[in-house]
């Protein structure tokens, strides 16, 4: 038997994790899983304030002899810090101790949000995979919405500076695995060659309807990072507002996902009179998590921006219908009118009419075949079994013997 193949996973290290980190993890155990990879995560710094990069405003840290710091034992983790970490481009430059370590590998996997990270791994020497999200263009604005001016206008100046090196990234490396059809016509336009649509997927054993099938009366049920502002949680709260004055026995919303949740939303709860209604958890055991999907009624996403939205997979496997907006994300794993419902983004005011207006139709009507869609889509689109092999068919077609010159070695 030949020796297993070895991976290393690349990815952003986010204070609060999230649908890359998750996709990461996914990965890494599902590789791991088949016996034929050995996996490892390699997290690099997003943070100004990263403890283990060389920082403009800390000497100190000047004289720093390494950049990195091994992960938890065992588990095949290592973070990385950059130099002058607090200039966001300097975070996707390449490091020599990193690009020692991932030349002793054979196939280098980016899991990314943006594909400028596609330069952190130039120089390595083996074949390069970047499974991408979106762009950092599409999904800055909403964060930076309410930001205090100084931080906004640097923010900004940073992120169209950073725009200008995504094409960049995305030629550095061999195969790029896309999520949506947004992305996909982006690469095209850059003009990679080797570009097509991969979506990640879920463990559809793990996450799957409960032995009492599915539950019409359960709360309804959101989840995502809580502190992100592309969720839209303002506006979930406000169509809630919408579903009980309409139907005063709409079953309670339950918020759940990593991070905390901002002052301005649990104002935005206590303003509306939904205290007793609306439940927010906050960093939800992975088992708990679970059952909170089991015992939901419908699935409920107000995203402004979604690369593609792991929890509504994850919904789906469950066997839930989905109310969501329209993003690049939700237009791959919601069909609409079949396993659930897509809101237009426009016009802004009417999204939280909207979608308690989708909401009562799923509570009003009756919704088994929604259910039924959504389990069977996700198994056959998103299952662990389906979505991995995009991956492993990308790493046999550059790793083949008869392979021909690697793409970013012709530009």
């Amino acid at each position: 038997m030949s020796a297993p193949r070895r991976i290393a996973i690349v990815t952003h290290d986010c204070a609060v994790p999230g649908g890359v980190e998750s996709i990461a993890l996914w990965l890494r155990d599902g590789l791991s899983a088949t016996g034929g990879y050995v996996a490892d995560v390699h997290y690099l710094a997003t943070s100004s304030r990263d403890g283990r990069s060389r920082r403009v405003v800390a000497p100190s840290s000047w004289l720093r002899r390494s950049l990195t710091e091994g992960g938890h034992a065992g588990r095949g983790e290592s973070r990385w810090g950059a130099n002058a970490v607090e200039l966001e481009p300097m975070r996707y430059r390449p490091r020599r101790e990193l690009t020692s370590a991932l030349a002793g590998y054979d196939v280098i996997q980016l899991v990314v949000g943006s594909p400028v990270w596609g330069l952190t791994t130039a120089g390595a020497g083996v074949p390069v995979v970047m499974q991408v999200a979106t762009r950092i263009g599409w999904e800055r604005p909403v964060q930076l919405i309410g930001q205090p001016v100084l931080p906004r206008t640097w923010r900004r100046a940073m992120t169209a500076l950073v725009g200008r090196f995504e094409a960049s990234g995305l030629l550095a490396v061999d195969t790029v695995l896309v999520e949506n059809e947004a992305m996909l016509s982006w690469a095209a336009s850059v003009g990679h060659p080797s570009a097509r649509k991969a979506m990640p997927g879920v463990d559809t054993v793990r996450f799957s309807p409960g032995p009492l099938g599915h539950r019409p009366d359960g709360h309804l049920l959101s989840v995502c990072r809580l502190n992100d502002p592309r969720k839209g949680l303002r506006r979930l709260v406000d169509a809630y507002a919408q579903l009980a004055r309409r139907r005063p026995s709409v079953p309670p919303l339950v918020i759940a996902g990593s991070g905390a949740p901002s002052p301005d939303l649990r104002g935005r709860i206590s303003e509306l009179g939904l205290d007793a209604a609306v439940m927010i958890l906050s960093d939800v055991a992975p088992d708990d998590l679970v059952e909170l999907y089991r015992g939901a009624s419908v699935f409920l996403q107000s995203s402004w921006e979604e690369g593609l939205g792991m929890s509504v997979i994850e919904a789906m496997a469950c066997g839930l219908p989905i109310v969501a907006t329209e993003t690049a994300g939700s237009r791959e794993t919601v069909a609409h009118g079949e396993n659930g419902w897509l809101v237009p983004q426009d016009p802004e005011s009417e999204v939280p009419v909207a979608l308690a207006d989708r909401t009562l139709r799923v509570l009003s009507t009756g919704y088994d075949a929604f259910c039924a869609h959504s389990r069977a889509r996700c198994q056959r689109l998103f299952s662990s079994e389906a979505a991995l092999r995009h991956f492993t068919d990308a790493y046999d077609e550059l790793l083949a013997p008869d392979r021909a010159q690697p793409v970013r070695a012709l530009r």
